[in-house]
């Protein structure tokens, strides 16, 4: 009963982050209910409770699900008008929160979720292509970027998230090639190029700025730590060569021009929002009175072509900052942004060794898409929060495998008790 369990659990898990990609997925809400409940069973079945230990993990789950309480916490003081809206995105916060504190079960393993990232956005971009533009139209057609995006916002998603998933899955990629290359068959390495460079001209082709320039950046990374692990010197000679390898690159994305950041909506959004907290306590204002204060201060720096855009034809009732950082400081304040920052950093500093450079590229992306748009109370709320599952909880079978046929000892799960000198 319990192995039936596990399979379902594990099954639902993979389904999820598969289909994470997808906007307005009809199943998605059975994926939870299978997900949860499944747990709740494994949890019952296991007495998992009984083989808690408090350490760092564990520390950084009671932040998560603090950060999920704050709203409640602010709630007698705080007004209905956004209140369940936006309370009920942060749900995934609770879940994922109480799934860190008691653990996964074995059945889990870290390749398993970064090959489903991989090939939810290669069938993605391949679905695209080959039933929605057309193979040839892809190919011959000048305008295959604005054909290929039309397509897209129509049947995968908004370019915020299929980029940032696509960003997923250049990591994923790297780190499988990069931890077990020498174990790898020789086609498989083919078929990771391969997903890598297509991947990486599709986020050339998007519309979006953002997810483009962390691909930049990424790639960059790559090339720099693999050069860097073999000979130094030489590394340290490409890292002066990439400020220009990027600025190459990036002036070559044509919403990336002066005029095109000039007029870039996100900057009167900030705008107002920076003075919302500018007139607000240090501690905020709770989460549905700091959407009313900052309704009143955006339609004063609205432009007329973005109320036109969002009021008159997309009929846009509910408009936040777009920026994670200013959305958290307007409703908790200085409580809010630095429980905010812990659960952005401070996987880096307790995952184990050999996820150090993993953790590093999915936290800093993460927190680069912060800057652009509601990330941990958005509709990145799940898939964030199961990525740090992925490098604190889920075991690391690439490195275990890759090791053992080395000879060398397999490195087992870290954790570590808590000491007061951690706290």
């Amino acid at each position: 009963m319990k192995t039936i369990v596990n399979y379902i659990n594990l099954a639902s898990a993979l389904f999820l982050v598969f289909t994470a990609i997808f906007h307005n997925f009809r199943v998605h809400e059975i994926g939870y209910y299978v997900f949860f409940t499944s747990y709740i069973l494994e949890i019952v079945l296991e007495k998992r409770w009984n083989n808690f230990q408090w350490n760092k993990k564990n520390l950084y789950y009671t932040g998560m699900l603090l950060f999920f309480l704050l709203p409640l916490l602010y709630r007698p003081f705080d007004t209905d008008t956004y209140f369940k809206l936006l309370f009920e995105k942060r749900y995934p916060l609770l879940g994922i929160g109480i799934i860190g504190l008691l653990g996964v079960n074995g059945k889990y393993k870290l390749n398993y979720f970064l090959n489903t990232i991989i090939i939810s956005s290669v069938l993605s971009i391949l679905y695209l292509i080959v039933f929605k533009v057309g193979v040839s139209e892809f190919i011959t057609s000048p305008t295959r970027d604005y054909l290929f995006t039309i397509q897209r916002i129509e049947h995968i998603n908004s370019h915020m998230m299929f980029n940032f998933y696509l960003n997923l899955a250049l990591i994923s990629i790297w780190y499988m090639i990069s931890r077990s290359w020498r174990q790898t068959r020789t086609m498989n390495r083919y078929l990771y190029i391969g997903a890598m460079t297509l991947i990486f001209f599709i986020l050339y082709l998007s519309e979006g700025r953002s997810g483009f320039l962390a691909s930049i950046m990424l790639m960059c990374a790559f090339i720099f730590f693999e050069i860097w692990k073999r000979k130094k010197t030489l590394g340290l000679m490409l890292a002066l060569m990439i400020p220009f390898v990027f600025v190459a690159l990036a002036s070559g994305h044509k919403r990336l021009s002066e005029e095109q950041v000039k007029n870039e909506p996100r900057l009167f959004l900030w705008e107002a929002a920076v003075e919302v907290i500018e007139n607000s306590s240090p501690l905020g204002n709770g989460m549905s009175r700091a959407q009313e204060k900052y309704d009143i201060c955006r339609n004063e720096h609205e432009t007329p072509e973005f109320k036109y855009l969002w009021h008159d034809v997309h009929r846009v009732r509910f408009i936040d900052c777009h920026n994670q950082y200013l959305q958290i400081t307007m409703e908790f304040g200085i409580l809010g942004i630095g429980l905010l920052l812990f659960l952005l950093i401070y996987p880096g500093f307790i995952v184990d060794n050999q996820r150090k450079l993993l953790a590093l590229f999915i936290l800093c992306l993460s927190a680069y898409q912060s800057i652009f748009d509601m990330f941990i109370t958005g509709q990145f709320c799940f898939l964030f929060c199961f990525l740090t599952l992925l490098l604190l909880v889920v075991p690391n079978n690439i490195d275990h495998t890759a090791r053992q046929q080395h000879g060398q000892p397999a490195i087992t799960d870290d954790s570590t008790p808590l000491k007061h000198s951690d706290i």
